[in-house]
């Protein structure tokens, strides 16, 4: 197995130690980007090694309000870029303001990071023939129907190797890989002036495994077929079953933020021990989880990563925290979730990012409600919500809601007719005695899954806003 190589922090870092007279440190990223575009049942396109190299860098200076930071990125490393980049970020500095009273920077005398499980092995060894295998799979897959059919896709993969230097002498690294799945089914034939039914998949995971896609695939192929047939859902409070692909949407995108140190600092963030959920939710950040897009040894300051309680039976725990909102809250230290991803819309390439708080894999430990089909029978009647269109999270409220994509009613504990149309959401979570979707989970499925940056059972929530036919 090859070995990551790549030094673009430490090169940068050489070449400021010694003149640099304030706290740094520079975040290093050289990637390699391969992609395979589909019309239809077709290649359309193929293009790769993308490469990109770049640096972020960051310093900090005191200032008469807290702390000033500046913060520039750059793809130039020779001795003039790295000159310019220092400047650009002195002078942005004192404009820069922070929450921060100071920032300790890691240095190598803290704890090893933890060993992770981050890489595929088989992408980043074989990235072209792993890529074209699995396009082969979910082209044989999708294309052995002639009433379904691809529409549309694309398949990226990334490999990435990052680095992270400081002025207190610290030196890291780390690689990952991350695979993006993007395709479209359309239903067609049947009863003449039915509009066709389509169905679209959006996946990014670290690994990129073609077993079990013709199975997934025959389900795809269903539901672009009951999307041609399906109906509006009933208007009015409804009990809703959300499977994890669907909570994946939410969940991380509002936790991350309400349950951070950013949020905290703007008295955003429930007081700990506060009832936020039932008895049932227990929730936790772990950056060590097994191929979790967030998983990394340490976070983007040089922090290890390891497993924090947010919300333990019900009540509020601990807050994610990065080196300048620890500092800001009065926190002992970072939980080692200084990050540079953008959990809404993630981008290929981070180092033009500075870090801040967010999630890496929430957890919502699994209950006692059994398999989907035995939380469906115990349900009785309500909705089995298969997708939205988009879930739109805000931050700030904890409010989301969308068009349904494609669903279920559920009648006498069975999944019936499909339902199209209508929107469904809610507010996840609430402070104290407030009304949220976390405070009103009735029951918790026995099986987890790993969808983007969560990973949980499906849940039953009742009186869930909807607003369909009527």
């Amino acid at each position: 197995m090859t070995a990551p190589s790549a030094d673009t922090a430490f090169r940068v870092a050489d070449r400021l130690r010694g003149r640099a007279s304030a706290p740094w440190e520079v975040f290093g990223e050289r990637l390699r980007r391969y992609e395979v575009h589909l019309n239809g049942a077709s290649v359309e396109m193929a293009r790769g090694p993308v490469e990109l190299e770049g640096f972020g860098l960051r310093i900090f200076r005191p200032s008469r309000t807290g702390l000033g930071v500046g913060f520039v990125a750059g793809t130039g490393h020779a001795e003039d870029d790295v000159d310019r980049a220092w400047k650009s970020a002195e002078e942005y500095a004192p404009y820069g303001h922070s929450p921060a009273k100071g920032v300790a920077l890691p240095d190598s005398s803290g704890p090893t990071p933890p060993s992770v499980e981050a890489l595929d092995w088989d992408l980043w060894e074989r990235p072209e023939e792993t890529l074209q295998r699995y396009v082969d799979e979910l082209l044989a897959a999708t294309g052995d129907r002639k009433d379904v059919v691809p529409s549309f896709g694309s398949v990226r993969i990334t490999l990435g190797e990052s680095t992270l230097a400081n002025s207190a002498g610290l030196e890291r690294q780390r690689a990952h890989t991350m695979a993006d799945l993007e395709i479209a089914v359309k239903a067609s034939g049947g009863p003449e002036g039915v509009a066709p039914g389509e169905y679209w998949v959006n996946r990014r995971s670290r690994r990129l495994d073609p077993r079990g896609l013709k199975g997934e695939a025959q389900e795809w192929a269903r539901r672009a077929q009951d999307a041609r047939r399906a109906k509006a859902p009933p208007t009015g409070p409804q009990r809703v079953l959300f499977p994890t692909d669907v909570m994946a949407d939410v969940m991380p995108s509002i936790l991350g933020f309400r349950l951070s140190g950013a949020a905290q600092l703007r008295n955003m963030t429930p007081k700990p021990g506060t009832k936020v959920a039932t008895d049932t939710v227990t929730l936790w950040d772990d950056g060590r989880f097994p191929f979790g897009l967030g998983t990394v040894p340490f976070d983007d300051e040089g922090v290890p990563s390891g497993r924090l309680p947010l919300i333990q039976r019900g009540e509020m725990g601990s807050v994610l925290l990065d080196l300048i909102y620890a500092s800001a809250t009065d926190h002992p230290a970072s939980t080692g979730n200084g990050r540079r991803d953008s959990i809404d819309f993630a981008p290929w390439f981070h180092f033009s990012i500075p870090p801040q708080p967010v999630a890496t894999t929430l957890v919502l430990e699994p209950g006692s409600g059994g398999t989907d089909e035995e939380l469906i029978e115990a349900a009785g009647e309500g909705i089995w919500l298969a997708q939205l269109g988009y879930a739109f999270p805000d931050n700030v409220s904890a409010a989301f809601g969308g068009e349904i994509r494609i669903g279920y009613r559920i009648r006498h504990g069975k999944l019936a007719e499909p339902l199209r149309g209508g929107t469904i959401g809610g507010v996840l979570l609430g402070g104290g005695q407030d009304p949220s979707i976390l405070s009103s989970i009735t029951n918790l499925g026995s099986r987890s899954l790993l969808a983007g940056q969560l990973s949980a059972p499906t849940i039953q929530v009742d009186n869930v806003a909807v607003a369909g036919e009527d």
